[in-house]
């Protein structure tokens, strides 16, 4: 995985290199106004001082840093802000465009720690969601290295506080209740950061053409995990496709694992042929698990694939079809396509408009 600021792929690099070196995690755990990260990011430190991910657009780590040289020292917990709402500020100093107020968890990894961040990576790779908590303000200084993992129905699963002796029913109410990403509350005189972290988007992609390995590349950039399907002998080939995370050499006539639909969040179907294409299109109205399906080709070819698929429902096909795939962009390169579609899905997936930021019209 090329993506180097996701939970997943964070995680993943933590647990292959976790007892080469001692390790510091720095969590943003509440915000106010304008920040490049939101609370829930993470950054790893090792005892080498080497960073992987991203808590600011760059310019706090250095900072962040010379505090985890702290953590490592004592072994404790450490939290510190940056506002730079402040014109005297460290933030200032370095002309932070973002004016808003970051507070940053830096906790030591013990051995406790890491059996619980395995549990996660693992649980993020079966496609399971959890939320993990935090305390970042306590009369007692030790509970600021705790960490406590819950699962999606609010059931403790596994904590680092021996003691276990924190309110976990007020997470279990937040996460049972709560439709955010992240919040914060608190017990008592603690202050609790509660994070959502779900599995990594699942992309598949049918079709194992040259033209195809920008869109895998480009998606295991963004931290998504990318199946290839493509029975042909000449097509998807692991040396084309070294990002992707799994291959699978079937014809959709011979296709008898379903269940691995099961964790799939987007499809494209790029074949380059309309029975293949029409073939998958079929299964994947089956399973009706994807949340968008992209369909290569010009509409004349839409419409050819949908009358071999033989499905009836035009409802579906209407709303969970997206052909020609993509959004107008310009640009007629494998790699201009790849972008095209996938910032078309990327919007789908995180119920965005796909509109110009500035809420002008582009070239209009």
């Amino acid at each position: 995985m090329l993506n180097n600021h996701s939970h997943f792929a964070l995680l993943e690099l933590y647990l292959s290199q976790a007892d080469n070196f001692s390790w510091v995690i720095a969590t943003i755990v509440n915000k106010e106004g304008s920040s490049y990260r939101s609370p829930g990011a993470i950054m790893l430190i090792n005892s080498l001082g080497q960073t992987h991910g991203l808590v600011s657009g760059g310019c706090l780590e250095a900072n962040i840093v010379l505090h985890a040289k702290k953590v490592f020292d004592n072994q404790q917990a450490h939290y510190v802000e940056y506002d730079m709402r402040e014109d005297d500020g460290y933030a200032a100093e370095l002309g932070v465009g973002c004016k808003g107020k970051i507070g940053v968890l830096l906790q030591f990894i013990t051995a406790e720690h890491q059996t619980l961040l395995t549990s996660l990576y693992q649980r993020m790779k079966n496609a399971q969601v959890s939320y993990l908590q935090q305390s970042f303000s306590s009369a007692e200084q030790e509970s600021l290295n705790q960490l406590s993992l819950f699962g999606r129905d609010g059931a403790l699963l596994l904590t680092t506080d021996k003691k276990n002796s924190q309110d976990n029913s007020t997470a279990r109410e937040y996460i049972i209740k709560q439709g955010d990403d992240h919040v914060n509350f608190v017990v008592s005189t603690t202050e609790y950061s509660l994070t959502k972290i779900a599995a990594p988007i699942n992309l598949w992609v049918f079709g194992g053409g040259s033209d195809a390995a920008p869109l895998v590349t480009m998606a295991a950039q963004m931290g998504w995990r990318v199946t290839v399907v493509d029975h042909r002998s000449s097509y998807a080939r692991q040396s084309v496709f070294k990002h992707a995370s799994h291959i699978i050499r079937v014809h959709p006539d011979d296709f008898a694992q379903q269940a691995l639909f099961q964790q799939m969040d987007a499809a494209v179907l790029m074949t380059h042929n309309l029975t293949l294409d029409a073939a998958w299109l079929t299964l994947l109205y089956k399973a009706n698990v994807a949340k968008y399906i992209g369909l290569l080709g010009p509409l004349e070819r839409r419409g050819n694939v949908e009358a071999l698929s033989h499905i009836n429902d035009s409802a579906w096909l209407l709303r969970q079809v997206n052909g020609p795939v993509g959004l107008d962009i310009g640009g007629e390169l494998p790699e201009s396509i790849a972008l095209s579609i996938l910032a078309q899905c990327h919007s789908v997936l995180h119920h965005r408009s796909a509109l110009a930021l500035s809420g002008k019209y582009i070239n209009a």
